[in-house]
This record gives C-alpha cells, structure tokens and sequence, in this order.
C-alpha cells in the first residue's frame, strides 16, 4: 500500500476539503497486522503515523484482516465488497470506539477511505 500516495491524493480532493470542512476525528486503522494512525482536522489528512502503537489516542478504531482490507482497496471492487457497512456486516472489518462521532464523520470519512483505492491501484 502506498501510503503517501494516499495521504497526498486525500489532501488534494476538493470535494473531501469541502465535505469535510469541520471534520475532525482520529482514525487508528488496523490493516492486518499494520496499524496507521490516521488524524484528520478540517477534512485533511493534518497527519498520518504508523505503528505498532501501544494504546494510541483515537476516537474511533476500523480493525480487519489484511484480505479484507486489500479487496477493499481494489480499483474495482467486487460486488459486496464496494462499501465498507459490507464489510461490518460480514464481521471482516470491525469498528470500535465513539459511535458517535463515527456516523458524525461518516461522509468525510467514507470520500478518505474511497483514497485507498486509488492508492491500492497504484501499488
């Protein structure tokens, strides 16, 4: 995974600046065994960190296998395999921490994790 690709090509959307204006939120996504600490203010990617970190600070965490995570990422995802709520209902991808500000932040966060695929493609 080519992660300053993803965090150049999340800061360069226009649409996730102007969808994200206000969002603020941490992300620790735990890709497999990698773990990638996401801080988000004002719907850009302000830092990216990667682990392994010993009890981080984030308000919310998205936890999945290294497969679940890849076949999210595809160019061209399968069918169910397009959106990330696919993925919680399989139980392939887990989300813990605050709830609320998940479903708060869900637009920004949703247009920043659709990056992974552009990112995933290139790699």
């Amino acid at each position: 995974m080519d992660w300053q690709g993803f965090a150049e090509r999340v800061n360069a959307d226009r649409l996730i600046a102007r969808q994200g204006a206000g969002a603020s939120f941490e992300l620790l996504l735990k890709w497999g065994d990698e773990e990638h600490l996401l801080c988000v203010r004002d719907g850009r990617l302000e830092e990216l960190r990667h682990g392994p970190f010993v009890m981080p600070r984030c308000d919310f965490a998205l936890s999945g296998g290294a497969d679940a995570w890849a076949r999210f990422a595809r160019a061209q995802p399968a069918p169910r395999d397009q959106d990330i709520f696919a993925f919680f209902r399989r139980g392939e991808i887990v989300l813990a921490g605050d709830t609320r500000k998940f479903y708060a932040q869900l637009m920004c966060l949703k247009l920043i994790l659709s990056k992974l695929r552009a990112a995933g493609a290139a790699s």
